[in-house]
């Protein structure tokens, strides 16, 4: 028996089938992401924001970052997003390079996003 026909054989609505879409592009979400990963990495608030849409490794590491930069009283400029390149590397994950601006100093960041319950989720996070 195939999983359709044993979720329709189980399911409290016989006729009713819910099917997922695809997801979406996840360029925007990325740049939001990649953004606000660099502000908690150099000590900014504003982990909560990102919580949805990371994965817990991923933010035991942007506090572990938060915590040093805290510590060593690094300050970030204003930052905005110069350039971000998705390449799709499966049908539920995507890998992601962003080119950033903190102030008047470029950083590099490499994310990864997996499908999760229906919503992209970032699994890896580096920022260089």
């Amino acid at each position: 028996m195939s999983t359709a026909e044993l979720s329709a054989l189980y399911s409290p609505y016989p006729g009713l089938r819910r099917t997922r879409r695809p997801l979406g592009d996840p360029t925007p979400l990325a740049c939001t992401v990649a953004k606000e990963a660099i502000e908690v990495a150099l000590g900014g608030n504003g982990i909560d924001r990102l919580v949805r849409w990371i994965s817990p490794e991923v933010r035991t590491s942007l506090l572990r970052q938060h915590s040093l930069a805290r510590r060593a009283g690094v300050a970030a400029g204003p930052i905005r997003i110069v350039r971000a390149r998705v390449c799709r590397v499966g049908h539920s994950a995507a890998e992601v390079s962003v080119v950033a601006m903190d102030g008047t100093r470029p950083r590099a960041v490499a994310m990864r996003f997996e499908e999760v319950a229906g919503k992209w989720l970032a699994t890896v996070i580096e920022i260089g």
